[in-house]
């Protein structure tokens, strides 16, 4: 009898055990999916100054559209907890905002936001990570890098999205085309020629990669695939050189790009990232930038400034995102401060 008692003694001392584990387990999780707040390094700038960026109150993603000039403050819309707010890209009007939904498990919907309505609707979803996109200049497609997987090479790595190519998805009949088949390994900063007859994107320089060796070598680099004839991609970023570029803008009517780079990446130190620009003409290089933190997200806008995002947070636990502005040739540095990105 006395065994019986003790052992349902033990049995609601386990129970209650467990269920104090889920409590705190929720809480913690809830904790946990609350603890994004602030800017992210995502947004754009329309060709009538109208900035739109991605703020996150209590680990709830908002976009947000900014233009002093109009006296535009306001918030456009939210998603819900478990959502995430990916590259926001205005048309080449300024009319509509297009931006990526992501969840936990990488399934990306592209969504049409219009200014003047406040309409915001579905696109198209697929099952894979959708990264990039970037409306034509004629307003009639979108181009966008989709992965076609969502795992880890290796048994320390994060699962994270590989596999990529570069898509298109046409507004009027809504139709996908696939214009790549080549399952690189990374693509990013998807970026549209002016005439629409191109894009640019970055990724790894590794044509020549034969054994894991050889991929220690390799380098990001910026390509150009002519739409026409995608198969025939080149390298326009300097094919000499060594350290990665990784995100990046195309300067308007001039061969040149922005981007980012590690400033040091022979120091020892936490790395510093770095604006630059690159005269694909006269093979000249500038460092544009010397502010010494994780310095991303180069847009060119309307009044022909660089606007971009500075993390001066990096490396730590959360971020801590600032937008700033700049001349074309790195001068006047100055931050612009957002409302509700805080």
């Amino acid at each position: 009898m006395k065994r019986r008692k003790w052992l349902w003694i033990f049995v609601a001392i386990v129970l209650i055990i467990t269920l104090a584990l889920i409590v705190i387990g929720l809480l913690f999780g809830k904790e946990e999916n609350e603890k994004q707040n602030g800017l992210s390094g995502d947004f754009d700038i329309s060709k009538q100054g109208t900035i739109a960026y991605v703020n996150y109150l209590k680990g709830k993603p908002e976009i947000h559209l900014y233009n002093p000039e109009q006296s535009l403050k306001m918030k456009a819309l939210e998603l819900e907890r478990d959502q995430f707010i990916l590259d926001p890209s205005f048309s080449n009007d300024g009319s509509t905002l297009f931006y990526i939904a992501a969840n936990k498990d990488s399934d990306g919907t592209v969504h049409q936001y219009n200014l003047e309505t406040k309409e915001d609707k579905e696109l198209f979803s697929v099952q894979s990570a959708i990264t990039d996109i970037e409306c034509s200049p004629k307003g009639k497609s979108l181009f966008y890098l989709q992965a076609g997987v969502f795992k880890n090479y290796s048994p320390i790595a994060s699962k994270r999205p590989h596999d990529f190519d570069l898509h298109e998805y046409r507004l009027a009949d809504k139709k996908q085309i696939k214009h790549t088949s080549l399952k690189k390994y990374s693509m990013d900063s998807l970026k549209v020629a002016q005439d629409g007859k191109s894009v640019f994107v970055q990724m790894p320089d590794d044509e020549n990669v034969k054994t894991a060796e050889d991929s220690f070598e390799s380098s990001q680099k910026i390509f150009q695939f002519p739409l026409d004839q995608p198969a025939n991609f080149k390298v326009v970023s300097n094919p000499e050189r060594k350290n990665d570029i990784y995100d990046f803008t195309v300067v308007p009517n001039k061969k040149e790009f922005i981007f980012q780079s590690v400033s040091n990446p022979d120091s020892g130190d936490t790395f510093q990232y770095e604006l630059y620009k690159y005269n694909a003409e006269t093979k000249e290089e500038k460092q544009l930038t010397n502010l010494k933190e994780y310095t991303e997200r180069p847009v060119i806008g309307p009044d022909n400034k660089i606007y971009f995002m500075v993390d001066k947070s990096f490396g730590q636990k959360s971020s801590d995102y600032h937008l700033y502005q700049m001349n074309i040739d790195g001068t006047e540095v100055t931050e612009i401060p957002l409302p509700g990105d805080k």
